[in-house]
């Protein structure tokens, strides 16, 4: 079984200084690879904001159709740790969205961003990140469920989540904490543990907690050893909270695949589980 030793190891991730924030730029650009340029679709994307319940001002982009009569089914899109909404960009998976009819909105979660493209700040103007950040990160996901409600092109009753790495978890979380309002959600490499190595970012005291319908995915080699010698499995990560979660359910365990959270998506066949997940559980 491989095993990858990775920068910044989420074990100790409250040492660490959050970047990226500040006020909102008006005018938000998405950095991505030159690609040639010839005949196909045009998929408008908005940049937005909409406040927290706790006055935290989310940062997102809004994917659209042109031409569109009947609203849409929403897919919120949950950014790895110390990544930004850019994360979806790096593969075909957000304009794969678009191009199957879902409009995707890419939060970033609070203490990630870049200031001129719509970061969200911490709150209380802090720039360190604290565990109640991290445990309050659903507050994002509420942020923009309240925000479509607002959205015409929006069909509210088909709302799902899909998360990578942290924002696996949080996908976790939120749809725990939203069964109504969530139809549908998926978790690439969920797995996130304090400096005693102790899982966060499950749901732990929220009352009342019911995730269900819930599709995990993680490589069976996605194993990361702390400098102290520690190991953190995400695949036993991934199976614990499947454990917990009310069927619907579904968890894969990809066999030989080291590749963590977003990379999945460029394993083949991981995007068609996921659409297929989506198309079952948003009717």
């Amino acid at each position: 079984m491989q095993k990858m030793l990775r920068q910044g190891v989420l074990a100790l991730i409250l040492s660490f200084s959050i970047w990226g924030c500040g006020d909102d730029g008006n005018e938000s650009r998405i950095t991505g690879p030159d690609l040639e340029k010839g005949p196909g679709r045009v998929f408008p994307i908005k940049s937005v904001s909409f406040p927290s319940i706790d006055e935290v001002p989310v940062g997102a982009l809004f994917g659209q159709i042109e031409g569109s009569v009947q609203p849409r089914p929403v897919v919120i899109l949950v950014h790895d740790f110390f990544l930004d909404n850019n994360e979806w960009f790096q593969t075909d998976f957000y304009v794969d969205l678009l191009e199957r009819g879902y409009l995707p909105l890419a939060i970033n979660l609070r203490g990630h961003g870049i200031p001129t493209q719509g970061n969200t700040p911490l709150p209380e103007g802090r720039t360190l990140l604290q565990l109640e950040d991290l445990e309050n990160m659903h507050r994002d996901v509420q942020a923009a469920l309240t925000w479509l409600r607002t959205q015409p092109t929006a069909d509210i009753d088909r709302v799902a989540v899909v998360g990578s790495g942290l924002g696996g978890n949080v996908a976790y979380v939120s749809m725990g904490v939203f069964p109504q309002q969530i139809k549908a959600a998926v978790a690439l490499s969920p797995g996130l543990w304090d400096n005693t190595l102790e899982p966060i970012v499950i749901g732990a005291g929220q009352v009342p907690f019911s995730p269900h319908s819930m599709l995990f995915l993680v490589g069976s080699d996605d194993i990361t050893i702390t400098p102290s010698g520690e190991e953190l499995n995400f695949p036993i990560f991934s199976n614990n909270l499947a454990a917990i979660t009310a069927n619907p359910k579904a968890l894969t365990e990809l066999d030989g695949i080291a590749a963590h959270a977003s990379q999945l998506l460029l394993v083949p066949g991981v995007s068609d589980q996921i659409f297929s997940w989506l198309e079952t559980h948003l009717q």
